[in-house]
């Protein structure tokens, strides 16, 4: 499968290498038309205003909010497919979720930590890291929490998590996942 990462901002290396990890092929995306090629598509961490603000620039917001492409949101990517997030902001509002932004901190109050993902315990890098505040609809599952709180989920065809797997030796296992799960 082609895999493809939007390519404006955030950790777009890394997401390649685990999905050429897990034997599939990374496209790395910059325009719209470079949507038409792919599989499914990872929206990577990142500030979520200035990569929300880009989308919109570009005309990905129209684009992904009329696709049927399996979406898969790491970090700021959360934000991104969420609903709300209390600040006026560009988001696609796919998901039946509101986020809380940087709900662990700053910078410095970045941290690893192992969670269990539905069934799969892997190693989560946590940085300036958001949370689900709310979620809207029964159709939401919760897949992932640290702690109480909630940092995994999934609604059909999209996956949301508040982490960065692209920067855990094993969170080749979050992309596995993401691919069995919510490509139908």
């Amino acid at each position: 499968m082609k895999i493809g990462i939007l390519g404006i901002q955030g950790d777009i290396e890394e997401h390649e290498e685990m999905i050429r990890k897990i034997n599939h092929t990374p496209k790395r995306i910059r325009t719209v038309d470079d949507l038409n090629d792919i599989d499914a598509l990872i929206i990577p961490g990142g500030e979520s205003t200035t990569m929300g603000k880009l989308m919109v620039k570009y005309g990905f917001m129209d684009s992904l909010k009329n696709s049927d492409l399996p979406i898969l949101g790491t970090c700021a990517g959360m934000v991104l497919l969420s609903k709300g997030t209390g600040k006026k902001q560009p988001l696609l509002e796919l998901m039946d979720i509101t986020i809380k932004r940087n709900a662990y901190g700053s910078q410095r109050e970045s941290f690893e930590t192992e969670i269990n993902l539905d069934g799969i315990v892997v190693n989560a890098v946590f940085i300036r890291a958001p949370l689900v505040d709310k979620i809207l609809k029964n159709n939401v599952e919760i897949i992932a929490k640290e702690g109480d709180n909630i940092v995994g989920v999934r609604q059909g065809k999209y996956m949301a998590i508040a982490f960065h797997p692209e920067l855990s030796e094993d969170g080749y296992k979050i992309y596995e996942y993401f691919l069995k799960k919510c490509l139908v």
